[in-house]
């Protein structure tokens, strides 16, 4: 099973936007990533967003180029400091590839726990816009690949 994990791209201060949509530039980051990965002609389950507008607005530009079955949903439990037990579950029990558009530290917690089963240490990088594959089963995990914005061209 694999699970990809987003950081949303990069979003406008709070006093530019008090709900932190994302800049124009991040828009265009994040389009950039959708073409890519959508070229690699992977089927993944669905595109989960927490409900901060900036993860809704990459989820929703990442959804245009990436075959989903079942499509781009709001979701529960994707938010900065929210507990990764719950999408560590989810992850666990689901028979599609979900792509998860979330927030740090909540990636950074994640990706650590199903790598090394510790959710402190810091296994991954994470920039915004980009995507991290981890691939494993109910035991291990590890990285398959990471993909930011400035790798592509």
């Amino acid at each position: 099973m694999k699970v990809y994990l987003v950081q949303h791209g990069i979003n406008h201060p709070e006093n530019e936007d008090p709900q932190k949509g994302l800049t124009d530039q991040a828009k265009l980051d994040v389009d950039k990533m959708g073409a890519f990965i959508g070229q690699m002609n992977q089927q993944f389950e669905a595109v989960f967003h927490s409900d901060k507008k900036r993860a809704r607005q990459t989820a929703q530009i990442l959804g245009k180029h990436l075959k989903h079955t079942l499509g781009v949903h709001e979701t529960d439990c994707l938010g900065p400091t929210d507990d990764i037990d719950v999408w560590l579950n989810r992850i666990l029990c689901s028979d599609g590839d979900p792509v998860l558009v979330g927030h740090l530290p909540f990636l950074d917690k994640l990706a650590s726990r199903l790598i090394t089963g510790d959710e402190n240490k810091q296994i991954v990088s994470f920039k915004n816009a980009s995507m991290a594959c981890l691939e494993g089963d109910d035991d291990s995990f590890s990285v398959k690949w990471v993909i930011t914005p400035d790798m592509i061209t």
